[in-house]
Order: C-alpha cells, then sequence, then structure tokens
C-alpha cells in the first residue's frame, strides 16, 4: 500500500476530518492533503515533507520509520532534484533581474566617494596647526636637570584565554565545485534548505543532532567538529547523513 492510502485510510479509521489533523497536528490542512496523495512537490522542500510524514504518521499511531524508508526510496531523490532545479532557476533569475541596475550603484558609489573626499581635504586644509597644538599640549618638554620618569602602576599584559568549546554538534559544508542542493534539520527541526554554489559554504551547530541531506555529495567537502571528513558520496548522488554530538572525553 502507498503512503498516501496509509495515512488517508488511518485518519477516516480514527473518525478525523482534515480540518481536525489540521487542528491538533498544527500542520496546514493543504499539505495534509498534499501527503495523502502523495503531492509532495506542494510542500516547501523535502526537509519539511519528512518532518511532515513523520509527524502526521506518529499522530496516526503508524510507524514513521517505515513510512520515511518508503518516502526516502520513492520520493526523496526526486523531490531533492526538483527542488534543486527550481532553487537554481530562482537564481538566474533574480540575476537577470538585478543586472540592469548595476550601473546606478556604481554610479552613485563614485559620486559618495568624491564628495567624502573632498570633504576631507577641505577639513584638514581649514586646521593646519591643531595637530601640532594638541601634541605640545599632551607632550611637555623636559627641564634638563629632570629625568625622565617611568610610568608608575602598569599592568602586565594579559594574554586572552581561548574559547571553551561547546561540546554540541558544528558542521561546515563546503561547495568545491560545481552547486549542491542542501537541506538541513537541526535538532529535529527544519533549518535550512537551498542551492549553494561553489566557493559558497554553510555553517551549522546544534547542540544533539544536525540531519543534512546533499543532492550533489561529490562536490560538498564536510567538516564535522572540526575533522574533515571529505566528500561523503560521488558526483550527482544523494546522500543523507545524521550528525549527532559528540559526547567530550
Amino acid at each position: 500500500m502507498d503512503i498516501g492510502d496509509r495515512l488517508k485510510e488511518a485518519r477516516i479509521a480514527n473518525g478525523l476530518t482534515l480540518e481536525a489533523v489540521e487542528e491538533k497536528t498544527k500542520i496546514r490542512r493543504k499539505y495534509i492533503k498534499a501527503l495523502e496523495e502523495e503531492r509532495f512537490e506542494v510542500l516547501p522542500g523535502p526537509i519539511y515533507a519528512k518532518a511532515f510524514l513523520k509527524n502526521y504518521a506518529k499522530f496516526l499511531k503508524l510507524d514513521s520509520s517505515e513510512i520515511l524508508e518508503i518516502y526516502h526510496q520513492q520520493f526523496a531523490v526526486e523531490q531533492i532534484q526538483g527542488a534543486a532545479k527550481r532553487s537554481s532557476e530562482k537564481e538566474v533569475g533574480s540575476d537577470l533581474t538585478k543586472k540592469p541596475r548595476h550601473w546606478l550603484y556604481f554610479a552613485a558609489t563614485l559620486v559618495i566617494l568624491g564628495l567624502t573626499v573632498s570633504v576631507y581635504y577641505g577639513v584638514i586644509k581649514a586646521m593646519p596647526n591643531q595637530d601640532d597644538q594638541r601634541k605640545e599640549i599632551a607632550q611637555p618638554p623636559l627641564s634638563s636637570g629632570e629625568p625622565a620618569q617611568k610610568p608608575e602602576g602598569q599592568l602586565p599584559v594579559v594574554e586572552p584565554e581561548p574559547p571553551v568549546q561547546d561540546h554540541g554538534v558544528d558542521l561546515v559544508l563546503d561547495v568545491k565545485s560545481g552547486r549542491c542542493w542542501i537541506g538541513a534539520e537541526i535538532d529535529g527541526s527544519p533549518a535550512f534548505q537551498g542551492l549553494l554554489t561553489a566557493g559558497q559554504s554553510k555553517s551549522l551547530t546544534a547542540q544533539e543532532e544536525i540531519y543534512v541531506t546533499l543532492g550533489n555529495a561529490g562536490v560538498v567537502e564536510v567538516q564535522y567538529n572540526g575533522e574533515n571528513l571529505g566528500f561523503l558520496g560521488d558526483t550527482g548522488e544523494v546522500v543523507e547523513r545524521s550528525f549527532p554530538a559528540r559526547v567530550p572525553e
């Protein structure tokens, strides 16, 4: 039986309407209906799809692990690739919209810079002797018979202590080439989803666990609590990985 049929039959068997489920789970009605019809593209992204499936299955007292496994096998890769394509198209469209205005920003920057330089040099020329006067007041000359005095009460220089490392989860995702769609859950809640390109990175921290989905694992270098794990898969491969907190030794 498919995911949608299981969810819908369980809801009807419990005598629940879509409105009642929405009120009790706080999941919007249109998303509940999308889950039951397996229209996962309606949801904001794969991270939300998994979170909603997990919560809805638990609410209906179904095996959430089995439901998520079916989702991973049948829908996860397709939805991740679709989300990556939409993010890429949105990014390209945004760049095309912004390009015609670049010359305006450049011209405005040049005008502001020119005005700033003019005002600065005008003020300097209007006050030619103030620096010398301040030096004379701040450093009075010593008499020939008076020895120079060393400053008293000078405190020793104290080196700052290094920050104490929090023993939770510290994860850095560094895109080395191409582009990759990335989704992340922090301590069980959706935290990030988006398309990163070569040279961009994403830093994530959590107290208990970070769950990451990489749409193109072969281009993302992963650092886990300061340890370089390298690439978690091949180019074009979708990889999901959990990074739990490490207990300090």
